[in-house]
């Protein structure tokens, strides 16, 4: 009996044994089958979303598709553009903004693009990221197109710089002339030649001495005061028009440091700025602005109207109501300024006490109002009528005065001189000369 109960606890201990060693062999079986379902996890991951995974691999064939297509898509317009050229039709609209080449004859609409140390400018086409292509969808790239040879080009994200009209100021909405220094590459100021090539075939230079007082350089065109001036050749219609309806901006930024008036004006002293010319040398100009530094006052009118009284606030009276004159600190000047002149013609008004119409006319300094007053509309009025059409050449650095082929010269370093075609809002006027001083601090550095 003792023998049996012996047999049945050694049984008992054996069984358990196995059940513990069952049980271990259990355990390092799931620990093991986790490690490898982990491994095959890993590697399935990987496989999927690596660097050279499934995913990747099906992200960059989406991208070689669509590369592919839309070249294809760009390359069928140019060859039917290039086929309607040869038989004179010219259905099928080009693609992309034209590109313009960084010079006065696109002073308010160049526009380039700089690959490493390429520049792409006039004769291609800028297709930029999300533009509608007719047919096809919106663009997923940007594109260089040239119509004259074919060539299509993809531009890669970050990897190109685009430099426009539009860096140094705010409102580029009816520029009409964007005289702005930054059109310089520093590897051609002052080289005649070079600068002759990149300033355009309707820009002449005149009487420079190509030297740092009498030169154009990156930072500032630079006019010694004694004949030199910048002719440039405009006569655009559209632009003429939109003058007579809306008025003007008139923007000057720079320093301002006497100059030569006609020995022929006794005991006067104007300085001419810029002027809108019809070409004739023996001719006054008819859009002036200038300096009347005997006096100290900022002068500019338009026209002449045969000494009629033509009177507007500031005007010079008696003996010039057609000349608009503004008491200005000429100390400002010659230490650098931003001075704006705007007449906003798109809406007369009478005033109680005064005979006619009027338009608004406003002086800024450094962004800031100056002085705000009435401008005579019959003034304006005969300047669009009688001589606005004959209008040819703007003259940057002289301006006619007083008689027939009077000329006047400014000594000054121009930074920048515009014109627009509609009278800017206060708020546009402080944020172009905010963008326009902050952008030639950079110049100057």
């Amino acid at each position: 009996m003792e023998k049996d109960k012996k047999q049945n606890k050694n049984l008992i201990n054996s069984k358990n044994k196995k059940t513990k060693h069952s049980k271990g062999i259990t355990l390092v079986a799931l620990v093991i089958t986790i490690i490898v379902l982990i491994i095959l996890a890993g590697v399935s991951i990987n496989l999927v979303l690596g660097e050279d995974g499934i995913f990747k691999r099906a992200i960059g064939a989406r991208e070689t598709y669509t590369i592919a297509s839309e070249r294809e898509y760009l390359e069928q317009n140019v060859l039917l553009v290039q086929l309607e050229k040869a038989t004179d039709n010219v259905s099928t609209q080009k693609i992309g903004e034209a590109l313009n080449s960084k010079n006065l004859d696109h002073t308010s609409d160049w526009h380039i693009l700089k690959v490493d140390d390429v520049s792409y400018e006039t004769g291609w086409n800028f297709v930029e990221k999300g533009t509608e292509l007719n047919g096809y969808g919106k663009a997923q790239y940007d594109w260089l197109v040239n119509y004259e040879t074919g060539e299509v080009i993809q531009l890669e994200d970050d990897n190109y710089i685009s430099l426009s009209a539009g860096d140094m100021l705010a409102v580029k909405d009816s520029l009409i002339i964007n005289v702005d220094s930054s059109i310089i590459d520093k590897d051609v100021e002052n080289n005649k030649q070079a600068l002759e090539k990149q300033l355009g075939d309707n820009v002449e230079l005149v009487n420079f001495d190509y030297n740092a007082n009498s030169g154009l350089t990156s930072t500032s065109f630079n006019f010694d005061g004694v004949n030199d001036y910048i002719k440039v050749q405009y006569d655009k219609q559209e632009q003429k028009e939109a003058l007579a309806k809306n008025g003007f901006t008139f923007e000057f930024y720079g320093i301002w440091d006497g100059g030569t008036t006609d020995s022929r004006w006794n005991n006067a002293k104007y300085e001419g700025i810029f002027c809108y010319w019809n070409g004739l040398e023996d001719k006054q100009a008819s859009f002036r602005f200038g300096i009347d530094e005997k006096s100290s006052k900022l002068e500019w009118n338009a026209g002449y109207l045969g000494g009629q009284d033509t009177s507007s606030d500031f005007s010079q009276l008696p003996i010039g109501y057609w000349n608009i004159w503004y008491d200005l600190d000429l100390d400002k000047l010659r230490k650098g300024c931003f001075i704006t002149i705007t007449v906003d013609t798109s809406n007369a008004y009478t005033v109680e006490g005064k005979e006619g119409e009027y338009y608004r006319q406003t002086v800024y300094l450094d962004g800031e109002v100056l002085y705000t007053g009435d401008y005579n509309k019959k003034q304006w009025d005969n300047f669009c009528t009688n001589e606005l059409p004959n209008l040819k050449y703007f003259c940057i650095g002289r301006s006619s005065m007083n008689a027939e082929g009077w000329w006047h010269y400014s000594k000054m370093n121009a930074y920048c001189l515009r014109l627009y075609s509609r009278a800017l809002s206060k708020e546009e006027v402080s944020k172009n000369y905010e963008k326009s001083v902050e952008y030639h601090s950079l110049l100057e550095k």
